[in-house]
């Protein structure tokens, strides 16, 4: 998998062409971002990320589409958090986390394609 980023905004694109797309540029009291842990947290991780290099050898596993993550004391305050799992053979699971802390004013969204084609969240 690589990770692409220019002015806030970040495509994550394996070896399969399945493409999350995230736009992170945030407006007033927000802070939006991303993150990968070794498992599914509803919290911002306390270990480093893994390095652009590390991830090469993941895809994402659609087939399980994204999960919604329970937070833990009010991170987000009225925001929200997904998860995507990555495989890679011989390799521990890994999850892209998507989120967004902000007042209820702001949203932030995700697209993503496989194969060139824009799925809707209920087709993942």
């Amino acid at each position: 998998m690589r990770v692409f980023e220019k002015n806030g905004k970040f495509n994550f694109v394996d070896e399969n062409d399945v493409l999350v797309g995230y736009d992170s540029e945030q407006d007033c009291c927000e802070h939006a971002g991303w993150f990968v842990a070794d498992k599914v947290i509803g919290h911002e991780p306390d270990t480093p990320e893994p390095s652009g290099e590390q991830l090469l050898p993941y895809r994402f596993d659609y087939s399980l589409g994204y999960q919604e993550v329970e937070v833990e004391d009010d991170w987000l305050d009225q925001g929200g958090c997904v998860a995507f799992r990555l495989v890679a053979e011989g390799k521990p699971d890994l999850y892209l986390h998507l989120f967004n802390c902000q007042n209820g004013f702001y949203s932030h969204g995700f697209e993503v394609s496989i194969k060139g084609e824009v799925k809707d969240c209920d087709q993942l």
